[in-house]
C-alpha cells in the first residue's frame, strides 16, 4: 500500500493515531480522519450516532462539516439527514461526536460524508490512510538467473522509482563471472478500489441513549496517555438476516471502510478484501 505523504514536515509534530490504536479504523476525508459505530435505532425513530475524530493535517479550515446521508431502498435516491460544522480538532485533539437522529424504517445504513479541504498551508500530522494503487514488487527468486551469486539491495531504485512517478526499476548485479549485468524489471499495478464518498456504518435495532441536542467529548489529547491498545470487532450480523438481503440482490457492506461486493462471491468472507476488519 502506498499512502499520500504530501505536506510532511519535520518541524511540525507528529500526533498518535489514537483511533487505529483503539481498535476504531479510521479513514481519510480531506484534512481529518473519521471513523463511525453502528447507528443505535430505536422503534420510534430515535437513533443516536456516534463519531470518532481526529486531524491528519494541520492547521485546519474552520468551514469544514459533517453531512449525514440515507441512500433509500429501491433506488429512491438519498435522503440529507443532517449536516453540522466539525467540532474543533486543532493541537491533536481526539473527539467522540454523539449525535441524535430520527430515521425512517427500512433504512440498513448510512453514510456520513465530511466535507473538508487542505488549508493552503497544511502539513500532515498523523499517518496517511488514505489508499492509492498498490504496487506489487517481483521475489528475488524471480530475477535471479544460476550464474548470479550475490545479494542485491533494490529498495533504493523502487524508491526513486516510485517518487518520479514511473512503474519499473533497475538494478545491477555481479554475476559468477565477475562480470557485471544491469536488469530492468517492471512492477505489477493493482488498481486499488475507488474509496466512498463517505464513511458507512450500519444501522442496528436497540435502544439509544436518550440525546436531545449533539454532545462533544474531548477523549485524549497529545501528552496524555494512550489507553491500552485494543480490537473493536465488527458488530455481528444474524446468519437468518442474510437470507433476505441475499435474496433482494444487495451486495455486502464493510462497515468500516464502505467497500461493498456481491454477496456470492464474499457471503463467507472473514474480513474485509479492503481494510482487513473482522467482517462476521
Amino acid at each position: 500500500m502506498v499512502g499520500c505523504a504530501q505536506g510532511q514536515d519535520a518541524r511540525m509534530p507528529e500526533y498518535e493515531d489514537f483511533l487505529d490504536h483503539t481498535g476504531r479504523t479510521p479513514r481519510e476525508f480531506g484534512a481529518v480522519h473519521i471513523h463511525v459505530e453502528p447507528v443505535v435505532r430505536g422503534p420510534s425513530g430515535d437513533a443516536v450516532a456516534t463519531v470518532w475524530l481526529q486531524s491528519a493535517f494541520e492547521p485546519l479550515i474552520t468551514t469544514d462539516s459533517l453531512h449525514i446521508v440515507a441512500r433509500l431502498t429501491n433506488n429512491r435516491g438519498e435522503l440529507s439527514l443532517k449536516r453540522l460544522p466539525l467540532p474543533a480538532l486543532a493541537a491533536g485533539k481526539v473527539v467522540r461526536w454523539s449525535l441524535p437522529l430520527s430515521l425512517p424504517e427500512g433504512l440498513s445504513e448510512l453514510q456520513f460524508r465530511v466535507e473538508s479541504k487542505l488549508h493552503p498551508k497544511a502539513t500532515r500530522v498523523r499517518p496517511a490512510w488514505k489508499l492509492f494503487d498498490t504496487l506489487e514488487i517481483p521475489k528475488e527468486s524471480d530475477m535471479r538467473s544460476p550464474s548470479m551469486s550475490v545479494e542485491f539491495d533494490i529498495a533504493d531504485s523502487v524508491k526513486d522509482s516510485l517518487l518520479s512517478g514511473g512503474l519499473s526499476f533497475s538494478f545491477a548485479v555481479k554475476t559468477n563471472a565477475g562480470s557485471s549485468l544491469s536488469q530492468d524489471v517492471s512492477l505489477k499495478r493493482h488498481a486499488a478500489r475507488e474509496m466512498p464518498p463517505g464513511f458507512v456504518a450500519a444501522v442496528v435495532e436497540g435502544t439509544p441513549e436518550r440525546l436531545e441536542a449533539p454532545r462533544i467529548e474531548e477523549v485524549w489529547e497529545p501528552g496524555r496517555p494512550l489507553p491500552e491498545a485494543v480490537l473493536v470487532p465488527a458488530p455481528a450480523v444474524r446468519r437468518e438476516e442474510e437470507a433476505p438481503r441475499a435474496a433482494a440482490g444487495k451486495p455486502r457492506t464493510c462497515f468500516a471502510c464502505g467497500f461493498e461486493g456481491p454477496l456470492a462471491e464474499y457471503d463467507r468472507a472473514r474480513s474485509c478484501p479492503r481494510c482487513d476488519s473482522s467482517w462476521l
